[in-house]
């Protein structure tokens, strides 16, 4: 059971709002129950208030005391175990009136007040009398205000507590219910608010099992970037797996040929033609490891984490290529803002531009423009390498790209650099093409 609460996203979510939900439940219900207690007193104290102004009308000076007719205009006076009770004391706390109501009674509170004052609260009587509502007020009577006395009503607070205690249930009856029908609606709006969090998971198991092999669905906004890059993560591991099995078999199916050569050889005919074609075969077949090996680490389409920042990396490649062509230098306008981010392997987006900018050095006249820029939502880079070298057309650029071909015999080289990026656009879904210059040179364009 607490493994639910605490192991579920579901468990978490009903656990923390039924907490605050009863949370809220007590705090409203008290702040109910004071409010209505509150205006229950006030009610309670202007209608004591009421009956003292009765006595008070009703009320005769008779030798230094006060008298009241034997019949009272409220009948609750009159009647014994009322509830109502009505009484005066002297400025010496001493009663010299007490209403025929409260005959049965002990001793009644006898504390004087001063003129005009008022008290209001509940009292417990002696013995069995109860609780009583009281309201006392001090009064002063004569020419010279020289006689003092305290009038004092009192109900029964019996009744006030029931209506108290009717509320109170009333109040918590309805609340129960409020909270049933809000626990209701909480577990629909977080079922309804999870589903798509149960679709990824159904998703993922049917994965599992074999029946698909990406996660489909119309999902929340929230959800997608996750969505997206599982996506991403098992599409990336299924071409993993699809360019390791195939480099495998074009590394068997390249180095079949030069084998066959090797076994061919015949020393004792023509040693140095033999130990020629040997050397031809060796550096042929390190050609084809190296390229292989540089197909099987280039890699992942789109990067699930976080972005590389282009401008730094460029620089730096840049950099390096200034001290490999120190005696061949070259012109190069850079237009690549710093917030720039690939959403790929840092390795594979070095080997691409290290390529493009490499054969610009070597092949694009002294002068090369390079623009690098994000499309649409970040995700995507657009480069475009420029430069002013002898230019190629469609059918050369096939050529080239091709691997083991060099668009310049005079250059060093193995010719697989143009094989490896058009590989590694390719792997990420994207495109490359390259136009002539109309006046002169070469412009490449990569979209990833």
């Amino acid at each position: 059971m607490l493994s639910f609460w605490f192991d579920s996203l579901k468990g978490r979510l009903s656990l923390v709002t039924s907490l605050m939900l009863v949370a809220f439940l007590l705090v409203f219900s008290g702040v109910l129950e004071h409010a209505y207690r509150s205006s229950l007193d006030e009610a309670k104290e202007r209608e004591l208030q009421l009956h003292v102004y009765t006595l008070l009308a009703v009320a005769e000076p008779e030798a230094g005391t006060l008298s009241f007719p034997p019949l009272l205009p409220e009948q609750r006076f009159n009647q014994p175990d009322s509830g109502l009770v009505g009484a005066v004391t002297d400025d010496r706390g001493r009663v010299i009136w007490r209403s025929a109501s409260s005959l049965a009674l002990p001793q009644l509170p006898s504390h004087p007040l001063p003129q005009g004052r008022q008290a209001f609260g509940q009292v417990t009587l002696p013995g069995d009398a109860g609780r009583y509502v009281s309201f006392r007020q001090g009064v002063a009577w004569g020419l010279d205000n020289e006689q003092r006395f305290t009038f004092i009503v009192m109900e029964d607070a019996a009744p006030l507590a029931a209506q108290v205690e009717q509320f109170r249930s009333t109040l918590w009856r309805w609340l129960g219910l409020g909270a049933l029908l809000l626990v209701l609606i909480q577990w629909l709006v977080l079922r309804w608010g999870l589903a798509p969090l149960r679709s990824v998971t159904r998703g993922l198991q049917e994965m599992q099992r074999g029946g698909s092999d990406r996660l489909e669905g119309k999902f929340p906004g929230e959800l997608r970037p996750l969505t997206d890059n599982l996506n991403l993560l098992i599409e990336n591991e299924r071409r993993q797996r699809e360019k390791t099995r195939h480099t495998l078999a074009d590394l068997a199916h390249s180095l079949k040929t030069p084998l066959a050569v090797l076994k061919g050889l015949n020393f004792s005919g023509d040693p140095r033609e033999a130990y020629k074609t040997l050397i031809d075969q060796v550096q042929r077949m390190d050609s084809i490891i190296g390229y292989q090996l540089n197909r099987a680490v280039t890699g992942s389409p789109k990067s699930i984490l976080r972005g590389v920042p282009v401008a730094p990396l460029v620089q730096k490649i840049l950099d390096a290529l200034e001290k490999v062509y120190r005696e061949n230098p070259c012109n190069v306008q850079l237009k690549c803002d710093q917030q720039t981010r690939f959403y790929g392997d840092e390795g594979d987006l070095m080997e691409l531009l290290g390529n493009l900018l490499d054969n610009g050095y070597k092949y694009g006249g002294g002068e090369m423009d390079v623009a690098i820029e994000g499309r649409n939502d970040g995700r995507k880079l657009h480069i475009r390498v420029a430069d002013r070298g002898p230019g190629m057309d469609e059918e050369k650029w096939q050529q080239v790209t091709q691997r083991g071909v060099r668009a310049d015999q005079q250059q060093p080289g193995q010719g697989i650099g143009l094989a490896v990026v058009v590989d590694i656009v390719e792997s990420y879904e994207g495109q490359i093409s390259a136009v002539p210059r109309p006046g002169g040179g070469t412009e490449i364009k990569v979209d990833l």
